[in-house]
């Protein structure tokens, strides 16, 4: 505070900056994944990038590096693969010595009628939508511990807080995961909130990226319809709620999943 009782000009400026900061995302192309990484390295994160498809996300590092000055670099990783999760950490922390954001946006889905999935296709979901989440979360935290400091920031959906009638889908095991990331999402931030480790999450409803690019144009339509704001939310609008729960703007939010949706889950 200054003399006036006011914060110091460019106060919020500060506490939006991450620079000098290390990200790691999991799940690290795509729309979102590009969306989100631009957002962390526009404030000045370095950015490590993680995904089976290590070319992919290789060219995304290049990008970001050139675009905005700042070290990314690319990690293969299987989010189901145990060491694999824990090799990607230590990787990112080897940028800069330390790892202070986590962002696990990898996730898998499986469509069909409750009753005919088989328990493989149960099985995989969950490994990679919440147990992978788990792991990571797991082997960020024991970096970040001595450090007394870091975020975490898992990718939920507006999935985890409505159930579907068949004729709109049939994505149970998708669902359910990510009902179950809101849940580990407060569970470990009551966990490791005396230690410093804030742990939050993004629900994005609707996006123009992944899967919904995909729909046929009539049920875009029913599905614009259907939100109050009546239009699909755009990748770079998570990217914002991401770097915000990144930043020390949110320093005093932890537990939280901030639903991105448009206003779809209001009614």
């Amino acid at each position: 505070m200054n003399s006036t009782g006011l914060p110091p000009k460019g106060f919020s400026q500060a506490l939006a900056s991450l620079e000098r900061r290390t990200a790691l995302i999991l799940g690290g192309h795509g729309e979102l994944a590009a969306a989100i990484a631009a957002g962390l390295a526009d404030r000045g994160a370095n950015i490590v990038l993680s995904a089976r498809k290590e070319a992919a996300c290789a060219d995304l590092a290049a990008q970001l590096a050139d675009g905005f000055g700042v070290t990314a670099i690319a990690v293969a990783c299987d989010i189901g693969e145990e060491d694999q999760v824990r090799d990607a950490v230590q990787r990112a922390a080897e940028v800069s010595g330390r790892l202070d954001i986590l962002v696990n946006n990898a996730g898998a889905s499986w469509s069909g009628a409750p009753q005919d999935i088989p328990l493989s296709g149960w099985r995989k979901i969950l490994d990679v939508n919440l147990t992978g989440s788990f792991v990571a979360a797991r082997e960020a935290a024991k970096l970040m511990l001595p450090t007394g400091k870091g975020a975490i920031i898992f990718t939920a959906s507006t999935g985890g807080f409505t159930s579907f009638m068949p004729e709109v889908a049939q994505i149970v095991p998708y669902t359910t995961s990510k009902a179950a990331v809101v849940h580990l999402t407060r569970d470990l931030a009551a966990q490791w909130g005396e230690a410093g480790i804030r742990v939050n999450a993004v629900a994005p409803g609707q996006m123009r990226s992944g899967l919904t690019l995909t729909v046929p144009e009539d049920r875009i339509e029913a599905i614009r319809h259907g939100i109050p704001m009546k239009r699909l939310g755009e990748p770079v609008e998570i990217a914002g709620a991401v770097a915000f729960l990144a930043s020390d703007a949110a320093s005093y939010v932890t537990g939280q999943t901030l639903i991105v949706d448009g206003g779809l889950t209001l009614g």
